[in-house]
């Protein structure tokens, strides 16, 4: 549902940039103006079904609510569980240097940038 709502908020996007002056920021400005426009209804749509994606409830604090997802998913990762949809994330997770344990951590000889991630030399 998430994806159908974002993309009518493209389509709606797309189909208002050519006729307004000032590009995104003209277009985004609209959504502060009173009472409602296309894309105003279709960002709440999109909001409703992100909420509903994960979730969430619309009337309790939305940053707690992300904090604590964030918590959840990172102890499963952190415990190699499998962590279900719609968290997973689409590439492994990447720790802070700071994170990893001094005997797991890779000499920088021993790297391999790549555009998702850092692998031994040889693992590539």
């Amino acid at each position: 549902m998430p994806r159908a709502a974002g993309r009518e908020v493209r389509r709606i996007r797309a189909e208002a940039l050519p006729k307004l002056k000032g590009g995104l920021r003209a277009l985004n400005r609209t959504l502060e103006l009173p009472g409602t426009n296309p894309l105003k209804d279709a960002h709440a749509a999109l909001d409703a079904a992100v909420l509903a994606a994960y979730g969430f409830s619309p009337k309790a604090d939305l940053f707690a609510q992300l904090l604590d997802l964030n918590r959840q998913i990172a102890t499963r990762i952190e415990r190699a569980a499998p962590v279900p949809p719609p968290y997973r994330p689409r590439h492994p997770a990447r720790l802070p240097e700071s994170r990893i344990p001094p005997d797991r951590r890779l000499h920088p000889a021993e790297r391999v940038r790549s555009a998702s991630g850092l692998w031994k030399v040889g693992e590539v």
